[in-house]
């Protein structure tokens, strides 16, 4: 774990001209998960900085207390890259997943539990979204304009979830 002095040499703002800032301005992941794999990829494509290892790379062991001092510097310059990219992964997601995502110590970590999160969540959503529309029926009795109105919210949910209907 870095100590209080190395801490304080993460910095506090990302350059406006980095890959981070410009990636954090354009995209946010949204809290269903809908836009992951659009998020994923420009993530992918935004991280050819040499940022890309931190989010699939496992982190390197803990070194113990015989370790060389090289061993133990490049163990803390890992830890505090992955922070910075740990949170720059937080500050790009909606308020409800940076809640679930920061209790986690390291970028690879906040990247796998979304991978897990995600990556069949809009598959499912779609397609609970997709059941929905295509079963709603105007029932006896039921006025037209609530039934119009349900239709909307489905059309506009897939819309929503990339499933562009007509």
């Amino acid at each position: 774990m870095a100590s209080s002095s190395q801490t304080s040499t993460i910095p506090s703002t990302i350059p406006n001209d980095s890959w981070l800032s410009s990636f954090m301005h354009k995209y946010t992941l949204s809290a269903n998960g809908s836009n992951f794999k659009d998020w994923e990829e420009k993530l992918r494509l935004a991280a050819c900085e040499g940022k890309l290892s931190y989010l699939v790379d496992p982190p390197p062991p803990l070194p113990n207390t015989r370790s060389s001092a090289d061993v133990r510097n490049a163990y803390e310059d890992y830890h505090i890259n992955s922070m910075i990219v740990k949170n720059f992964l937080i500050f790009t997601m909606e308020p409800s997943l940076q809640r679930q995502c920061i209790k986690f110590h390291t970028a690879h970590e906040v990247f796998s539990r979304l991978s897990t999160m995600f990556s069949q969540a809009p598959r499912i959503l779609q397609y609970d979204a997709d059941v929905r529309f295509f079963q709603a029926n105007l029932k006896e009795g039921q006025s037209v304009s609530s039934h119009v109105l349900k239709m909307i919210e489905y059309v506009e949910t897939l819309d929503g979830l990339g499933c562009k209907i007509p």
